[in-house]
């Protein structure tokens, strides 16, 4: 049970401290009115009643003050019986939930690791996949004959390109890299998105 329950609220405990100080102050404000000054002797009474107001005014402030230090005081000392309750509660806390955070980094890495590795092996899967297929064997179509017997002119058949929707070839292939897709082509690939790929004729001068 709290030893304080018994004393009575913080205002009620204030009127009965400073009862006397109330009363004063109730005096002062309650005698009778000074007439108006209508002569420099008249100063005199003035002085005396502001001389009196302002010593009531003081002692008031001096018990405010008296009863805040005093407040203030005990919430220091509240502060301090409390913190030092709390501080090792606190550090204990906080070491458990660093071992927690250090679990947690730990598994986040380990999960970092492991999706890396699995990245790595499906790149290198797809490398695998996309690696270059035989030439395609090629076709001579036209040739010339001289009289001689020696072939002159020759055209043969050969697959290239042109990019007929940008937006879909794919990002190895943009800027777009005509030698990279060249190079695909010759080692057989037939197929990119975006890019029309046909058989051609090449002729050749001897």
């Amino acid at each position: 049970m709290n030893k304080h329950h018994n004393m009575p609220p913080l205002s009620e405990r204030l009127e009965i401290d400073h009862a006397s100080l109330a009363e004063q102050a109730a005096e002062i404000l309650n005698v009778e009115a000074l007439a108006p000054i209508m002569v420099d002797d008249d100063l005199a009474d003035y002085s005396e009643r502001a001389k009196a107001l302002k010593g009531v005014a003081s002692m008031v402030e001096k018990a405010r003050k008296g009863e805040k230090d005093q407040i203030l005081k005990d919430g220091r000392t509240i502060d301090g019986f409390f913190q030092k309750l709390a501080k090792p509660v606190q550090e204990a806390a906080d070491a458990v939930v660093a071992a927690i955070n250090t679990w947690q980094r730990a598994k986040l890495e380990e999960q970092r690791k492991r999706e890396r590795e699995e990245a790595e092996a499906a790149a290198a899967l797809q490398m695998a996949d996309e690696a270059p297929e035989a030439p395609a064997p090629v076709k001579e179509v036209a040739r010339v004959v001289s009289s001689t017997g020696r072939v002159t002119v020759s055209a043969n058949t050969f697959w290239t390109f042109r990019v007929i929707d940008p937006a879909k070839v794919p990002a190895r292939y943009l800027m777009v890299n005509e030698s990279a897709i060249k190079t695909a082509i010759a080692g057989g690939v037939r197929e990119i998105d975006g890019v029309d790929i046909f058989e051609d004729v090449r002729t050749a001068i001897r």
